[in-house]
């Protein structure tokens, strides 16, 4: 059962993450938005090398890479706009090909590896795209909201059709709490959006372009799963069930944009490439 009191605490959260994440994507100059997101990020970096237990030397080296890949765009700042387009695209490429080919593989067969350089590399590709695809995006505020609406949509539907209706274990060994119902809650979910955004754009599709939606509905659907997973894999790896405590209801700040760093990568370059 669903506890009243967390969830409460946990609709509160998200009602001021949401709040200030669209003040910043609608409001802001786009450097600003940049700078505060940095705040965020390094909370993630910070809670990522806890899970390793890395010592403070190598958790600060850590740190300061992260702000490293991100802080081109800062240096030449007259041209801000015009430096992030670019090095998000090739960062979001790279995090595309990690979360198809090396991430299900490294679930699939239980891969961990004590190596430093390895882990790092694997938390700038989980962390920094994520970082370049909301200040980049931001001067597409509109598409981006209707990605970061989609995620939401399915974490929600997720979370209460599992709760309520989950008995098949999606990946137990990985994440006890996942079941095969609320990722099916999630994919209906999606569809009834996609469905609802077309009506609200007077465009009824044709056989063909059901079948298309369909299979991005599905897509979209199974990679905010994937990140969920993979997050949860690194947890349980050292026997954590958050990242972190920093956000009442949700843990850390892992723990809320795991969906949100799978699905990010793909969203830019689809968005680069025919929205803008």
């Amino acid at each position: 059962m669903i506890k009243y009191k967390d969830l409460l605490v946990r609709v509160f959260t998200s009602i001021f993450l949401i709040g200030a994440l669209l003040a910043g994507m609608f409001a802001l100059p786009q450097w600003l938005w940049g700078l505060i997101l940095i705040g965020p990020v390094i909370i993630a970096a910070i809670e990522y090398s806890k899970l390793f237990g890395w010592e403070k030397k190598l958790r600060l080296a850590f740190v300061f890479a992260i702000i490293g890949f991100c802080s081109p765009p800062f240096l030449i700042f007259n041209q801000f706009a015009n430096i992030v387009n670019p090095i998000g695209m090739i960062m979001s490429w790279t995090a595309v090909l990690f979360w198809m080919f090396f991430v299900p593989f490294i679930i699939r067969y239980r891969m961990r590896t004590g190596n430093y350089l390895c882990n790092v590399a694997i938390g700038i590709l989980i962390i920094v795209p994520a970082w370049f695809t909301l200040v980049g995006l931001q001067t597409s505020p509109y598409p981006l909201f209707g990605v970061l609406l989609g995620v939401w949509l399915v974490d929600i539907a997720g979370y209460f059709v599992g709760k309520k209706f989950g008995k098949i274990k999606l990946l137990p060994s990985v994440s006890p709490g996942k079941t095969r119902e609320g990722v099916l809650g999630g994919f209906v979910i999606i569809l009834v959006y996609g469905l609802v955004l077309s009506l609200i754009n007077d465009n009824i599709f044709s056989a063909i372009e059901w079948s298309l939606f369909v299979i991005i509905a599905f897509a979209f659907t199974g990679i905010c799963v994937l990140g969920d997973l993979f997050e949860s894999y690194l947890k349980r790896g050292v026997g954590v069930k958050d990242s972190g405590s920093i956000l009442p209801g949700h843990g850390g700040m892992l723990d809320r944009v795991d969906s949100m760093s799978a699905l990010l990568p793909f969203s830019f370059l689809v968005i680069q490439m025919f929205v803008e």
